[in-house]
């Protein structure tokens, strides 16, 4: 059996056609676990009993976990079995050969559902991890929650508004993620802090800039952005605010260069005749997109000559405040000044 997509483990869910076994992971942990309870609450119930509901974790053993597939749920119809976080990359081959072989014969009343809420694969041990999905899909079901794109989040928060009886534009889901990231349990504590505040009717442009809160990234665009208009008061109190926030100058620094970069890339690539969102396609912008399209508008304000300059003078202070040496506070005040003037004659 081929991987599921979150559609069909909705609709597995759904029809209650129940597999022996499932397994699921990915990078988008708030789904695993949203749908791990969702198979616990099917199928053990909401309130499950002591005799046909057991949870095991990454410091189970191998032998807990075989010794209770055979338990027969006396007064329920499944033996549920919830295995949080196997960490398959730190048990022995002989363990995982009994826990595989296992598997293969489980009794039509047992259920496994393995969650990987928090676990991730060892990178120099990924054939573990392999082998596990090999051996959950000769028998069961694989799903892996892979990140979603910035068209599915925005439809994602929509949905969540909808849910609450309000209403979302697609414009105002857009900065949600803009300035909350894309991890989906920050997007749920944003939008369940818009919802209780605007109670009914529409989550506005207006609530969003009120309440959500930005990340560093968005924060440090916004001073790019009084950069590149030559407001130099809001430039230096947003890089008061980060201090204030006790932001690091080297994450400060590093997120100021991944800005000018990004508008780098854009200009070079409309000088070659090309859009900005062509840049996603030759650059790991998945869910980033509209990184570029804000770097455009920003870079519009500065000459290609201009956006090398101020490459170069972020890569000197790069220098400098790896070297230990420096105020790293005093750098980051310098280098706004050489930035803002650098496109001065540009803005005048």
């Amino acid at each position: 059996m081929a991987k599921l997509t979150e559609q069909d483990l909705k609709r597995n869910i759904k029809e209650q056609s129940y597999k022996n076994v499932y397994l699921l992971y990915g990078d988008e942990k708030m789904l695993v676990s949203m749908y791990a309870k969702k198979l616990q609450e099917k199928i053990a119930g909401k309130s499950p009993s002591d005799f046909s509901f057991h949870r095991f974790n990454e410091d189970s053993t191998i032998e807990q976990i075989v010794s209770a597939i055979d338990i027969i749920p006396f007064t329920d119809p499944y033996n549920y079995m919830a295995v949080t976080d196997l960490s398959v990359d730190k048990l022995s081959e002989n363990d995982l050969k009994i826990f595989y072989k296992a598997l293969e014969d489980l009794p039509p009343t047992t259920v496994i559902v393995i969650a990987m809420t928090t676990y991730i694969p060892d990178k120099k041990k990924m054939n573990a991890f392999k082998k596990l999905i090999e051996a959950v899909d000769k028998n069961g079901i694989v799903v892996e929650f892979s990140k979603k794109s910035q068209a599915d989040l925005k439809k994602l928060l929509m949905g969540w508004a909808a849910k609450r009886g309000l209403t979302l534009k697609p414009e105002n889901a857009a900065k949600i993620t803009e300035y909350a990231g894309t991890d989906l349990n920050a997007l749920k504590n944003e939008m369940d802090k818009l919802c209780a505040y605007v109670g009914e009717g529409e989550i506005t442009a207006d609530a969003v800039e009120m309440l959500v809160t930005k990340n560093l990234a968005a924060r440090v665009f916004d001073m790019t952005d009084a950069v590149t208009s030559g407001n130099w008061d809001k430039a230096y109190k947003c890089l008061d605010l980060l201090f204030y926030r006790r932001e690091e100058p080297v994450m400060i620094l590093s997120e100021l260069s991944n800005t000018y970069t990004d508008m780098y890339r854009v200009r070079v690539a409309v000088e070659s005749g090309m859009r900005a969102e062509d840049v996603a396609k030759d650059f790991d912008y998945k869910r980033r997109e509209f990184r570029l399209k804000k770097a455009e508008r920003a870079s519009a304000r500065l000459t290609t000559e201009d956006i090398c300059s101020c490459l170069e003078c972020l890569a000197e202070v790069n220098t400098e405040m790896n070297s230990g040496s420096s105020n790293k506070r005093l750098l980051l005040e310098q280098l706004i000044a050489k930035l803002m003037m650098t496109g001065k004659r540009v803005r005048k």
